[in-house]
């Protein structure tokens, strides 16, 4: 099983304890055994100690840890099962796939009612035979977005299978395509089954 690496806080009692020792002749052997840190550990603080003219330093890592180095590795392999493999992310990725699953980003759409999808038909029956001429008395807007629901950002990826069918609550499919008749883009949104057309 592989062994996680934990951050080692040394406090300045500790520095000047570590280095007072090692200029009494202790090796780092004899160092890690007292204080109970690897060799590695102290070797590094030494050489750390030397380069800031032996001066103990209060480095900030951020939130501390609730438990010291060695009651975080008894913890670890307490529940850690013992001779299991530990799987990387990647490797848990590759299973999901295997199985069918891949990560998807929501759609990110409103949701439209019945009621909308229907007045989103007839109004587009409406006008599918309009002319050039009738579209450019039209005052087109800006694609403004506006969040009615949630944040902004990708809040969550879902795992689907690629056979599966879009369902309805997570929004609209968005088709874009060309109006022959008035040479002008189509943006068409269908969201099962209903049909929008604004025009350009």
């Amino acid at each position: 099983m592989t062994k996680t690496k934990l951050k080692v806080y040394l406090t300045p009692n500790q520095q000047l304890a570590i280095a007072r020792g090692r200029e009494q002749g202790r090796t780092l052997r004899q160092l890690a055994e007292q204080f109970n840190f690897d060799r590695s550990t102290i070797g590094t603080f030494l050489k750390r100690w030397r380069a800031q003219n032996r001066q103990p330093t209060e480095t900030s890592y951020g939130h501390r840890e609730a438990t010291l180095c060695p009651v975080s590795s008894e913890v670890l392999d307490q529940v850690s099962p013992r001779g299991s493999p530990v799987a990387s992310g990647r490797t848990i990725r590759q299973r999901l796939n295997d199985a069918g699953l891949f990560g998807r980003r929501p759609v990110k759409k409103p949701y439209i009612s019945d009621r909308n999808r229907a007045a989103r038909v007839a109004w587009a029956r409406a006008h599918l035979n309009w002319t050039q001429s009738q579209w450019e008395r039209v005052l087109y807007s800006d694609e403004s977005k506006f969040m009615l629901f949630g944040s902004d950002g990708i809040s969550y990826q879902p795992w689907a299978r690629t056979s599966s069918p879009h369902p309805r609550q997570h929004g609209s499919l968005c088709v874009r395509t060309d109006l022959a008749k008035c040479n002008a883009t189509v943006r068409s949104c269908l969201p099962m089954g209903s049909l929008l057309v604004s025009t350009r």
